[in-house]
């Protein structure tokens, strides 16, 4: 079981940005490296730790040029992060992508503006 984040209008930003000159998409790409290394690193502080096996395995990978994905392989950390029925949700990865968020947005906005 997995949880996705699709963000609206991605693919309309790809291309404006692919439109501009090189310098800027090796910005972006590297912004949304680095916003995936900050994501990476809160959500491992935000996970409970019993074992620390969960925290251990959460990685930030770079799928292509400015798309990274943030995941936790672990079998159960589904179960943490959403709840089920007999234990009460104990989210780390999707708020330490809501905190990342507003920062990745100023400094794509700063980016794209020059």
């Amino acid at each position: 079981m997995s949880r996705t984040v699709r963000m609206v209008g991605l693919n309309q930003y790809i291309k404006a940005v692919q439109k501009k000159p090189a310098q800027v998409e090796q910005a972006v790409d590297r912004e949304i490296k680095l916003s995936s290394l900050r994501i990476e690193k809160k959500s491992k502080q935000q996970a409970p730790f019993d074992t620390g096996w969960l925290s251990n395995n959460i990685y930030a990978n770079v799928v292509r040029s400015m798309v990274a994905e943030v995941v936790s392989p672990v079998e159960y950390s589904i179960f943490i992060e959403l709840g089920t029925r007999f234990m009460m949700a104990q989210p780390f990865l999707f708020p330490a992508l809501k905190a990342d968020w507003p920062l990745l947005q100023k400094r794509l906005n700063k980016i794209m503006r020059g």
